[in-house]
């Protein structure tokens, strides 16, 4: 990956969580945090990836964001200045979900510990 594309994606993650921020969407509730920003190397494509506080609507989030995301790519563009604002698309970030899953699993596990401990004494 380029430095330019590394530039522009740090440029994005700043600009497009401050306009995350300021939305007033319902259907985006509680604390949305903006992740990671991938973007294709020609600059036509951006995926911002987001995290939503544990226990919201992520569904509406991600609607709410996806129906936003003309308006924040409109942000971006006019803070960029870059020829052509790539196209905003937002998904809930992957790690966020993978990291809740594996600290369940280790709960269950720490769980099933205690168990067996009081089941031998």
């Amino acid at each position: 990956m380029s430095a330019r594309i590394r530039k522009v994606e740090s440029q994005f993650k700043e600009i497009v969580g401050e306009e995350v921020a300021a939305l007033s969407d319902p259907r985006i509730q509680g604390l949305v945090t903006v992740t990671g920003v991938r973007v294709s190397p020609d600059l036509v494509q951006a995926t911002v990836f987001y995290s939503v506080l544990a226990g919201e609507n992520t569904g509406g989030a991600n609607e709410g964001l996806n129906h936003a995301a003309g308006r924040i790519q409109g942000a971006v563009g006019h803070q960029t200045h870059l020829k052509r604002t790539p196209r905003l698309r937002f998904e809930p970030d992957p790690v966020v979900d993978n990291v809740t899953r594996i600290d369940a699993a280790l709960r269950d596990i720490k769980r099933g510990q205690g168990e067996d401990a009081d089941q031998n004494q």
